[in-house]
């Protein structure tokens, strides 16, 4: 990801696809994530989501590769990939624990026991 003021953030697929989700009220089809990315409105403008109208096909692609990084403005900070490539925690997992996370904690108290 390139430093400065100028760059983008990145987020992950999956983020887009989960706002689509709540707009729409349930997990998209390939149709409605379509429709919904290429008919966005922001004070009364109308504008694609993906700077292009999107088709169905590339939906379809879209829905199935929610961990590729894409710039987006409108990324949040949790949202947002850090400069390493890699997800914050509590962006990739919400408030679930990584296992690797758990299985440290676990070997440490063990150890600290005996």
């Amino acid at each position: 990801m390139a430093s400065g003021p100028s760059a983008l953030p990145k987020m992950m697929l999956g983020f887009v696809v989960r706002r689509c989700a709540v707009a729409v009220g349930h997990d998209p089809s390939a149709e409605e994530f379509a429709a919904w990315a290429n008919a966005q409105q922001d004070g009364g403008q109308r504008f694609c989501l993906f700077g292009r109208p999107i088709t169905v096909h590339e939906a379809r692609l879209i829905l199935r590769h929610p961990g590729r990084a894409v710039t987006a403005r409108t990324a949040a900070p949790h949202e947002q990939i850090k400069e390493d490539g890699e997800p914050s925690v509590r962006a990739s997992f919400g408030k679930v624990t990584p296992f690797a996370a758990a299985a440290a904690r676990l070997k440490a108290r063990r150890k600290s026991k005996s």
